[in-house]
C-alpha cells in the first residue's frame, strides 16, 4: 500500500474511533493554502481540529514526535481559515492529536492513543 493510501487508512481507523467516541466527522482532509487538517468534528459546542498521525515502525520516532512545531503553525493557520469561513456560530475550538503506533491489537488495528487539548493555537483563539 503506497505511504497515501496507508494514510488514509489511518484517518479511516481515526474517523471511526472518534465517531464512537461521539464526535460528528464535520470535514476530511481540509484544505487551504495555509496547510491540511485531518479531520475537522464537532462533539457537543466545540469544534476540533484532528491531526493523525500513523507510524509503521518506530524506526523515525513515535506518531506523536511527527507532530513538531511548523506542523502545529500550519494546523493552526488553517483552522483559523476554516473558523473564518464558519463564523455563523460562536463555538469553542481545541486541536486534538490521534496517534496509531505499529502495534496492533488481537484484531490487527494499531493501538491508539487519543490527546484531546494537545496544543495551543499561535492565533490565541479559544483551544
Amino acid at each position: 500500500m503506497s505511504t497515501y493510501g496507508e494514510g488514509q487508512r489511518g484517518e479511516d481507523i481515526a474517523a471511526v474511533y472518534l465517531r464512537l467516541k461521539g464526535y460528528r466527522i464535520l470535514e476530511r482532509n481540509y484544505r487551504v493554502p495555509q496547510g491540511e487538517i485531518d479531520l475537522v468534528c464537532r462533539k457537543g459546542d466545540t469544534i476540533i481540529f484532528v491531526e493523525v498521525k500513523r507510524r509503521k515502525t518506530l524506526s523515525h520516532g513515535s506518531p506523536l514526535e511527527a507532530v513538531t512545531a511548523q506542523k502545529v503553525s500550519r494546523l493552526s493557520a488553517a483552522a483559523a481559515v476554516y473558523l473564518a469561513r464558519h463564523s455563523g456560530e460562536t463555538l469553542n475550538a481545541r486541536f486534538d492529536v490521534v496517534a496509531l503506533s505499529p502495534s496492533k491489537n488481537i484484531f490487527g488495528i494499531p493501538r491508539i492513543q487519543h490527546l484531546s487539548n494537545a496544543f495551543s493555537s499561535e492565533e490565541g483563539y479559544n483551544v
